[in-house]
């Protein structure tokens, strides 16, 4: 089975070519497979690891969101083609043992009404998590691939930044592309590849009832 794995010592930027955490069509993919073929990969927490069991809240306003969802791959199926039906199925999910809750002040599109850090550390074991911070809280095991997409062809890429632009300048929410975080680190991904927030027509950032 052809497998992409992670050395956790180290961020998702020392690893360009098993992650990455923008859209864009010419990011060269981490892995081939024929339709049909199994892998195994290995994933990245949200954060890349900034949050740690010893992490505080006071760690929280700290945090790097410019590389956000580093992403295991590219991988490239075989023989597909633009416009192709692409069927994934995802076997299993395997969860760490450590999670977290958390709300970054300045980022995502309520934060103009949660505007203090948060921040809850979660002790998992397969079945449940748990925290001291919530006693009497469990919440059942239902880990999902909350981060799942195909890459964008150029012109889909272009009418989304457009459309996002847009809506920035209207006063909405949006993450424009930026260079800081971005993995890869070259151009033409850096300046102009999309983040992974929030979820567009190629997948994106989903929660579990869009992938049932």
């Amino acid at each position: 089975m052809k497998s992409i794995e992670m050395d956790y010592s180290k961020r998702c930027w020392e690893e360009p070519g098993t992650v990455h955490n923008r859209w864009h069509p010419d990011i060269p993919p981490a892995l081939e497979v024929g339709p049909g073929e199994e892998v195994y990969l290995q994933t990245r927490d949200a954060l890349d690891g900034q949050i740690t069991p010893e992490s505080t809240l006071e760690d929280v306003p700290g945090i790097d969101g410019g590389v956000v969802h580093p992403l295991t791959g590219p991988v490239y199926v075989k023989g597909a083609k633009p416009g192709d039906l692409l069927e994934i199925e995802i076997i299993d999910v395997v969860p760490g043992t450590f999670g977290f809750t958390g709300i970054l002040p300045h980022f995502g599109f309520l934060s103009d009404l949660y505007t203090d850090p948060f921040l809850v550390k979660w002790s998992m074991d397969g079945k449940y998590a748990t925290s001291e911070q919530l006693p009497a809280v469990r919440i059942p095991e239902a880990s999902f691939m909350g981060t799942i997409g195909v890459a964008p062809s150029r012109a889909a890429m272009e009418e989304w930044r457009e459309r996002e632009a847009r809506v920035a300048e209207a006063g909405g929410v949006a993450e424009p592309p930026s260079r800081a975080g971005a993995v890869p680190s070259w151009d033409p991904v850096a300046s102009e590849g999309l983040r992974t927030i929030p979820p567009r027509e190629n997948g994106g950032n989903m929660d579990i009832k869009q992938l049932t």
